[in-house]
């Protein structure tokens, strides 16, 4: 009885002995890390540098966003390029013409703000280029009329001359009869007020044909 006893406690120690071995193994090389830990951590820190990378790329060369960089703001001297562009993306007429003194000193910003129809698609101190929608500038110009040129005649045209013009109807008369002075006129466009002034104006340009 008593030598049973001692083989159960001789078994008790070696197991005992081989558990604590191990463990002071496991502890000795180190133990593994969960690795779920740092997988999350990696994607936080990847979301962030994404978030950092969009952020440089929103921005454009002339957001004037860049902190303690100034920004640009337009001047006197620059042109503004406008295309008047249809509802299907068509490309209708395209002016320049001197920057409106309004606009003056105005960073692409504040030009969004005053005008909020107009799509910018280039801005630097000497040019403004913008794109804006026909439906807009025929609400803005569209009961303006005057005469201009279109295909070698005098054509009568809706809209403001050197901003927006809309085709009406080619006259009889062609521009080569006219004198030199004149054509250049007709080239910047000549405003008429209502049917009666337009009459006139044929009449004469017929006389002259004559």
């Amino acid at each position: 009885m008593v030598a049973r006893h001692r083989w159960l406690l001789l078994g008790v120690a070696v197991f005992s002995f081989c558990l604590g071995f191990c463990f002071t193994v496991w502890v000795w090389q180190g133990a593994p890390t969960s690795p779920a830990p740092v997988k999350v951590q990696d994607q936080l820190e990847a979301e962030r540098d994404l978030d950092i990378e969009q952020t440089g790329l929103q921005e454009s060369p002339f957001s004037g966003n860049n902190f303690g960089e100034p920004q640009l703001r337009l001047l006197s001297e620059a042109d503004l390029v406008r295309t008047v562009i249809s509802d299907t993306g068509q490309v209708l007429t395209t002016s320049t013409s001197a920057l409106p003194e309004e606009l003056v000193g105005r960073t692409l910003g504040e030009i969004r703000s005053i005008h909020p129809e107009w799509r910018v698609v280039g801005f630097s101190p000497e040019r403004l280029t913008v794109r804006i929608p026909e439906t807009h500038m025929e609400t803005l110009y569209g009961h303006l009329t005057f005469l201009g040129i279109s295909d070698g005649k005098v054509a009568v045209f809706r809209g403001k001359p050197e901003v927006y013009r809309k085709l009406v109807r080619v006259t009889s008369i062609p521009i080569s009869s006219l004198p030199e002075f004149e054509i250049r006129n007709f080239e910047r466009g000549i405003p008429y007020n209502g049917e009666e002034e337009l009459s006139l104006l044929l009449e004469s340009l017929k006389e002259r044909e004559e």
